[in-house]
């Protein structure tokens, strides 16, 4: 039972290290201004950061968890008829061959297409994101992606907080998502458990235990 427990506890370490805090990844260490923090974490500002991310953004970039395409693939007529049928949300795979078109003409503009921002501030976080959108350059040396917010660092925090609330879930998926966390791990620790006394009877069987 002891060699169970330990092997489940390396299993979730490792989890750990791979996805959550992977020490073998470069950690570079960036600040966002105090008062712009708090706008990014004022989900009133997300409103008005959307305008800005369709203004300034959306000529490249997607949100698609908010329905928010490129703008030429906004304006291509397929677009709403896809939605009516999909969803709003449309899936990746009807995404990426419906605009085919539209997407092979932004990688040939950039050198690949640009990256959805659904989860970016998840898997970048606050402090990346404020100092890239504003200068690009310096956190991304060779970088394709112009620096339309340079000096902007408001309106750069207010994009952000739209991103915040797009990526976040709603309180109630949270919830789920934390129990389901709590049972998986239980689940792991009972199987290994199980395991471990299944082992010690066939062994028993068999005359080695």
């Amino acid at each position: 039972m002891i060699k169970a427990v330990f092997f489940t506890l390396l299993t979730l370490v490792f989890f750990y290290i791979i996805w959550i805090n992977n020490i073998f990844a470069p950690h570079e260490k960036y600040e966002i201004p105090n008062q712009y923090e708090k706008i990014v974490e004022d989900v009133k500002y997300a409103k008005e950061g959307k305008q800005l991310f369709e203004q300034n953004c959306q000529a490249c970039h997607s949100v698609r968890y908010d329905a928010v395409y490129p703008a030429s693939i906004q304006a291509n007529p397929n677009l709403k008829a896809l939605q009516e049928h999909y969803g709003k949300v449309l899936p990746a795979e009807v995404y990426e061959s419906a605009f085919y078109t539209e997407l092979s003409q932004l990688k040939e503009s950039f050198g690949k297409i640009p990256p959805d921002l659904s989860t970016m501030y998840l898997s970048r976080g606050k402090e990346y994101l404020f100092n890239f959108i504003l200068d690009p350059q310096k956190v991304l040396p060779g970088t394709t992606m112009p620096p339309v917010m340079m000096g902007r660092p408001e309106d750069t925090a207010k994009i952000i907080s739209y991103l915040r609330s797009v990526s976040e879930p709603s309180p109630s998926e949270q919830a789920k998502r934390t129990l389901m966390g709590v049972f998986t791990i239980a689940y792991l620790l009972i199987m290994g458990i199980l395991i471990w006394i299944w082992r010690g009877r066939i062994l028993k069987k068999m005359g080695l235990h």
